[in-house]
């Protein structure tokens, strides 16, 4: 593994740039909330770092487009955490939707995204100017990750009660759930009942689902791939401080925060973490 930010601060939310040449990523001072987070690009062997947003807001969870001409992220400049769009220089800021964690689609035309008041979340799509609601529940939604082809999602929800109090809150634990581009055909991927699921990211050859694992009875959180096409599970790193992940274009190298009084951004060549062929 590779680290990016030796430098001390709150480093976070990795996204690549279509030609796996550059990152964006998050940045803030420690300790957290002495100054608001912004957004800065690096290349990809974390040098050349290069400061792109520069206000007083927190400015956070950048999400390259495919096409490469659009960096989505979060910022509550207004007073509500909204979704805006700017160019990879930082110039041009658009303001697109309220919500949060944008996900570009694989084409580059649409963005999912999550919003709603606490602990009741639901997953959306824009596209051109247009909203679309894709889930309808009592319960939390969040965090969506696209299919390579565009045709489905993977996201996180809590559809299970599990802590038994008669609520669908923060307190049950979350569970991988997929369904179609629509929002139709929502089933479960992860569903253990004594088992969290969080972060999913969906890997260039659809075949891989990265995420992190909290086994409650264990009180542990492990960074787990899961095959779609076997249901095989293998565990990629034994470290519960891991999370934002965002695999290279090309499928090899995965880049994440790891947390703890600071944060810090790697990335690691998958093969050579398993120890053997990857995929």
């Amino acid at each position: 593994m590779t680290l990016l930010t030796p430098d001390l601060g709150a480093h976070g939310t990795p996204t690549w740039s279509p030609d796996g040449q550059r990152i964006a990523f998050s940045s803030a001072s420690v300790p957290w909330g002495s100054k608001p987070p912004e957004i800065y690009v690096m290349d990809a062997q974390g040098g050349n770092r290069v400061r792109l947003t520069n206000d007083s807001y927190y400015d956070t969870t950048p999400a390259w487009s495919p096409k490469g001409d659009r960096i989505a992220f979060v910022s509550n400049q207004d007073g509500i955490y909204a979704i805006y769009t700017m160019n990879p220089d930082g110039s041009d800021v658009v303001q697109l939707v309220d919500g949060q964690n944008p996900a570009w689609s694989p084409a580059g035309e649409k963005i999912a995204f999550f919003a709603g008041k606490h602990e009741e979340e639901e997953i959306f799509v824009w596209e051109k100017g247009q909203v679309t609601r894709l889930t309808r529940n009592a319960y939390p939604d969040s965090n969506p990750s696209w299919s390579p082809d565009g045709q489905q999602i993977v996201f996180v929800s809590q559809r299970v009660d599990t802590n038994k109090d008669g609520k669908f809150d923060y307190d049950d634990a979350t569970q991988l759930y997929v369904m179609n581009a629509d929002g139709t055909e929502q089933r479960p991927l992860l569903d253990g009942p004594d088992d969290s699921y969080l972060g999913p990211a969906w890997s260039p050859d659809g075949r891989w689902i990265v995420y992190n694992h909290y086994s409650h009875d264990k009180n542990k959180i492990t960074v787990e791939l899961f095959n779609l096409g076997t249901g095989q599970i293998r565990l990629l790193l034994n470290h519960g401080r891991c999370g934002g992940f965002a695999w290279s274009p090309d499928g090899k190298r995965l880049a994440f925060t790891v947390s703890g009084d600071a944060s810090d951004i790697y990335v690691m060549d998958v093969a050579e973490v398993l120890g053997k062929p990857f995929p």
